[in-house]
């Protein structure tokens, strides 16, 4: 029956598989599809004020919480990329002049849609797949924006107005200053009816009068053989089909933008990257697929010859750059315009809240920095999905490690940083493919007829003009690639494989909260602490399994910014959210409400059976003015109630201004590495880095929440599953209370899948290999299990102290790759704690300190030495 049922449930997701993967371009939406133009169509959806940040740990948070939807779990990575495409990916979406009650403000730009209708037919999957509770409204919308590519040149009020309209729609504004008119985008500006009206004249006036002498003048022919479809081509080589005219589209009630805003572009610290042929690489690596030109164009328009309708293209180079290139090719060379950039600025020059990018040219082309870096890393991507294992492949995690300095796992050199390097390397990618590739693409496109199509002159092979076409694109293209001023502006290139640490950089996941300062002389001192704050999310390796990160209130430790999976929009929220100065701080309230926390913590640890947990760090931001006596009285009774309370919380303390730092150390342990002097730092993201770094280095806790139970437990089930990167290393506690009692308790560690080395020590945090502090073993191959017996009674001396434990994954092997969803690479290592014989007292469950324990069993034993 068992078998049955297994056969059963194969044959259903095979089936499935192969109907989502079939392609068609039938089913390309001609129309916007609704559920895409919802996000236009809602103010607040398409606020670009309230948008999500555009970037690329943006993307990737989103690809994480599609991944963890118990439907997707099911599903391999082919499926899932190439559904997110057909359901969110929609080009050339563009805002319309039209305004009514009954319609969204919206158009299609058909260069882009024609485009993209091609591209869409080289793709597998179909939209109908997608889980629609897998995300949230704003999340969909946000993941349309990363992956939807066009450029919209309505001119914006900050244009307009060279003032600072309103920093963040989250800012508290005066009546005065909310907008007055709302524009056919349903963005929210400073026009008037009558500035729109004036605009409207003006533009007649000085634009209209120049295009119809345009239309007129014989010199419409601006380059050899080749004149702007205005009129109609008397001499039509299909007279039996009528031609599809198509006025370029006068935009009346919009001034034009002199920067126009690029959109499906994320930023990245490798350069703005257009997102949707870096995914449509991907899914068409995963799943290639080679097509002769007669089939996947299907009915043709213009009279090809059998040599050229025989040609293939293949869906790898076809989504890509490849595609940008013959696009740009047809449609800039003729009026004499560039083909290639430009580049341009987010509105976040620090990229802690990226929403919009603007370019720095208003007449773009076709191929501008961001689709070049885009179409680059898709193609690279693409052509190297044969080369990897498919199998555990997760995309999250793809796109983490190449958008790193790391690179992607087991072929380091791939890194996006790099990409211009594997670009222009002959061994990856043959350019005179990529010619030829560009080259088809472009017979295809230009069949479509699509607006500003050049017309030409029938004594012309359209061929070799189009050949021609791409030669000058492509020259350009590389052009630019080699000039290191251009790329420099954008991104710092690298070449070959990363520099690999000597020793084990330490990786450990911690829950952190940040006592943002409101004591402060002025809002611009607390604007500084949210950068800070905002650089350290996104430093932390935040995300649905691994570390946390609040902010709070430096009055009594309520919430101000929230945790959330999502690090680019923590960083977001805590970048814009509107913190009031006060005329106190109250630390000392904090510490009170986070002991009551902590102790919620600890129930619902053990409540859930969990036996591992992240450590919890403290950060006090101090900007303002130095504590009173007062003040640091208070704070000390509570940190000693809090050190014995909850051993495993750690305070950090980073100082700014007037504030001393030698007030705070006594409450940490280590004053050289706890405190952090903000002054000796030259921009806050170096100090995020740095902070983070020792966030990292504390320990987390291990603990056996049934270690006082009467009753007979499978010890062995209480485990914790730890996954550690190669070259990193992690650090953990097992702490005293959780193992008081034992008798003869033994420590186990089992690896899988590489190699590791596991320290122990009662004397070291962290345990180091090359001390005789610590006791150390490796594993020789996955799935041994490392065991440590030197512990028969560990806290019977009258003291305790915790076991310290550091858990260090070897440089990379060719060792299997990590099959579990949690791993955040296949080459992660994974290592499973248990115990034998861990044993407590019920005077333990709510996890009072051993040590406090211990003192008084001292006490009491020099009593009973005095009495008798």
């Amino acid at each position: 029956m068992f078998y049955l049922k297994t056969v059963l449930v194969f044959f259903w997701v095979s089936v499935n598989q192969i109907s989502s993967n079939t392609f068609t371009s039938s089913d390309y939406p001609k129309n916007i599809p609704p559920r895409i133009s919802e996000c236009y169509a809602d103010q607040r959806l398409n606020d670009r004020y309230l948008r999500h940040p555009i970037s690329i740990h943006g993307l990737i948070s989103l690809l994480n919480k599609i991944e963890n939807h118990d439907t997707v779990k099911l599903w391999d990575t082919t499926r899932l990329i190439s559904t997110v495409l057909k359901r969110f990916r929609y080009d050339g979406i563009e805002d319309s002049e039209s305004q009514s009650a009954y319609t969204t403000p919206i158009q299609k730009n058909l260069p882009e849609t024609d485009k993209y209708s091609l591209i869409w037919s080289l793709l597998p999957g179909t939209a109908a797949d997608f889980p629609e509770d897998a995300l949230t409204p704003d999340e969909k919308c946000a993941l349309h924006f990363m992956l939807s590519y066009s450029v919209n040149g309505t001119m914006r009020a900050e244009e307009r107005f060279p003032r600072q309209l309103a920093r963040e729609r989250s800012l508290d504004l005066n009546e005065e200053d909310l907008p007055l008119f709302v524009d056919a985008s349903g963005i929210s500006t400073n026009y008037t009816q009558n500035d729109t009206e004036e605009n409207k004249k003006i533009y007649e006036d000085n634009v209209l009068v120049h295009q119809d002498a345009a239309e007129t003048d014989e010199a419409n022919e601006v380059s050899e053989g080749v004149a702007i479809e205005t009129v109609l081509n008397e001499e039509e080589e299909d007279p039996g089909k009528s031609r599809k005219r198509r006025a370029l589209p006068i935009n009346y009630a919009l001034p034009i933008s002199k920067s126009p805003l690029q959109r499906g572009v994320i930023y990245t610290p490798y350069g703005t990257v257009a997102a949707g042929p870096v995914l449509s690489g991907i899914a068409a690596g995963l799943e290639p697929q080679t097509v002769r030109l007669r089939d996947w164009m299907g009915s043709v328009y213009y009279n090809w010859s059998d040599t050229v309708l025989d040609r293939s293209i293949n869906n790898i180079w076809g989504t890509t750059i490849a595609s940008d290139i013959a696009q740009s090719g047809l449609l800039r060379i003729h009026l004499s315009h560039t083909t290639v950039g430009p580049s341009g600025s987010w509105n976040d020059s620090l990229g802690i809240c990226p929403r919009e990018f603007a370019l720095h040219n208003e007449d773009p082309s076709y191929l501008t920095n961001a689709e070049i870096y885009g179409g680059i890393d898709g193609l690279l991507l693409g052509l190297k999905m044969r080369d990897w294992d498919k199998e555990y492949l997760k995309l999250s995690d793809l796109l983490s490690s190449y958008y790193s300095e790391t690179g992607v796992a087991k072929d380091r050199s791939y890194r996006a940083c790099n990409r211009i390097s594997n670009f222009l390397d002959p061994n990856k990618v043959n350019h005179n493919i990529l010619k030829e590739e560009a080259l088809t693409f472009l017979v295809a496109y230009y069949d479509k007829d699509t607006e500003g199509n050049p017309v030409f002159k029938p004594s012309l092979d359209k061929f070799v003009k189009a050949k021609q076409f791409i030669d000058t694109t492509y020259n350009d293209l590389t052009k630019l690639l080699n000039n290191k001023e251009i790329i420099r502006d954008d991104f710092v290139p690298c070449t070959g494989l990363p520099t690999l640490p000597t020793t084990e950089i330490p990786r450990t996941d911690t829950d952190l909260l940040f006592v943002i300062d409101q004591f402060t002389f002025s809002n611009e001192e607390v604007q500084r602490q949210t950068e800070l704050a905002g650089f350290l999310a996104l430093d932390l390796n935040i995300g649905i399994t691994t570390s946390q990160m609040e902010v709070l209130s430096s009055l009594d430790g309520s919430v101000i910014v929230p945790q959330s999976a999502n690090k680019a929009q923590l960083a977001c929220s805590i970048r814009n959210t509107v913190i009031s100065i006060h005329n106190q701080r109250k630390l000392h309230n904090v510490l009170a409400t986070l002991r009551t926390r902590f102790d919620r913590d600890k129930i619902e640890e053990r409540n859930n059976k969990t036996s591992g947990a992240n450590g919890k760090t403290v950060l006090f931001s101090l900007s303002g003015r130095s504590p009173s006596t007062q003040e640091i009285e208070d704070f000390t009774k509570e940190y000693e109630l809090l050190k014995n309370e909850h051993p495993d919380v750690r305070l950090l303390f980073a100082v700014a201004g007037t504030v001393s730092s030698e007030i705070y150390k006594s409450f940490v342990q280590e004053p050289e590495k706890d405190i952090f002097k903000l002054n000796l730092f030259t921009t806050y993201k170096e100090a995020a880095s740095i902070i983070g770094d020792r966030a990292r280095s504390l320990s987390a806790k291990l603990f056996y929440p049934e270690c006082y139970s009467d009753v007979a437990l499978d010890e062995a089930s209480f485990a914790h599953t730890i996954y550690v990167t190669p070259g990193t290393q992690k650090f953990y506690k097992i702490m005293p209370s959780t193992m008081h009692l034992s008798q003869n308790l033994k420590i186990k560690f089992t690896i899988l899948h590489g190699n590791a080395e596991v320290c122990l020590s009662r004397i070291q945090e962290p345990p180091v290999s090359s001390s005789a502090l610590s006791v150390c073993q490796k594993n020789v191959n996955g799935g041994d299990i490392i065991e440590f017996t030197n512990y028969p009674a560990p806290c019977m001396s009258g003291s305790c102290s915790p076991i310290y434990v550091a858990i260090k994954a070897a440089q990379e092997t060719d060792s299997e790759s990590c099959p579990d969803p949690q791993c955040d690479s296949p080459d992660q290592v994974k290592v499973v704690w248990t115990h034998e014989g861990m044993v407590c007292s019920k005077d333990f469950r709510s996890g009072a300190p051993t040590q406090l324990v211990s003192h008084v069993i001292l006490l009491v034993f020099t009593l009973l030495l005095i009495i008798f």
